[in-house]
């Protein structure tokens, strides 16, 4: 497990193919080593978990957020939200949804077929872009 400075990613994994999101989130929270939680489970929550997270969100969902207002902290307050491109248009109802995070600057859209590799990377490199420059390491 690589994590920069040693933080834990705030993740959301966003689209409309369940498996294929479901299964990108799992590998993506079992290799920074924090919990994996389902969209649908966030609402309930306060404020989102201290150490990191993956969070596995459906389109329609965060239109659902949209909505009522916004989403939750968890959601909110994410690092990154990483935009599994599988459907050829827009993403309908959830578009106010994504275009907060674009406007927040932390969506990055990918092929469903991008190495984990290349996600852990992006990730890293919005950790250090969103935390700043760790000890010991110049501007």
């Amino acid at each position: 497990m690589h994590v920069a400075g040693n933080a834990a990613p705030c993740v959301v994994v966003l689209g409309a193919d369940g498996p294929l999101r479901a299964a990108r989130a799992d590998r993506l929270a079992a290799h920074y080593g924090v919990p994996r939680r389902a969209a649908a489970d966030i609402p309930a929550a306060p404020s989102p978990p201290p150490a990191g997270y993956v969070v596995d969100a459906a389109p329609g969902l965060l239109a659902r957020f949209a909505a009522a207002g916004g989403p939750p902290p968890a959601l909110a307050c994410a690092d990154l939200m990483l935009y599994l491109r599988t459907v050829a248009g827009g993403v309908g109802a959830a578009h106010r949804a994504i275009r907060y995070y674009e406007a927040r600057g932390v969506l990055i859209g990918f092929r469903p077929d991008v190495p984990d590799e290349e996600l852990y990377v992006v990730i890293e490199a919005a950790l250090r872009e969103r935390r700043g420059p760790g000890p010991g390491t110049r501007p």
